[in-house]
């Protein structure tokens, strides 16, 4: 049995809440879920599965992921989604303007993405521990 990107790419989609994504056309919103995948692949490396075997054609891992799996994956995407927001131009440009608000705002912006980052990074780390302890005899 097979697993495809879809159900990470779904997953990862329903913890973020970002209107523009649903504005993007599939192919390029795909592509882009794409590319958040394979850099969370390498990101997971205690998966039980080996990642590497998929097939990019049908786009899909050759393994049945576990649900642990599915959900480790999702927010390592989204956490690579966060990066991109964290590391965007917007963010980074000085605005310029007459009032206080706007570096405010921009600066309070930037700060929520972190700790968005570092709750999910925490979020991951906790899943792929308890993940560890799948497969010791200890709980059996």
């Amino acid at each position: 049995m097979a697993t495809p990107y879809e159900t990470i790419y779904n997953r990862a989609l329903s913890k973020i809440e970002d209107p523009t994504l649903a504005m993007l056309p599939e192919e390029d919103l795909e592509n882009m879920l794409h590319g958040y995948l394979m850099s969370a692949i390498a990101k997971h490396r205690k998966c039980e599965h080996d990642l590497s075997d998929r097939d990019e054609e049908l786009k899909q891992f050759n393994s049945n992921l576990s649900v642990l799996d599915i959900e480790i994956l999702g927010i390592l995407v989204v956490r690579e989604w966060v990066s991109v927001q964290l590391h965007s131009v917007v963010n980074t440009l000085q605005v310029f303007g007459g009032k206080e608000e706007r570096f405010y705002a921009q600066s309070s912006h930037i700060k929520e993405l972190r700790e968005m980052d570092d709750r999910l990074r925490l979020e991951a780390q906790q899943l792929s521990r308890d993940y560890s302890y799948i497969d010791n005899d200890y709980f059996d």
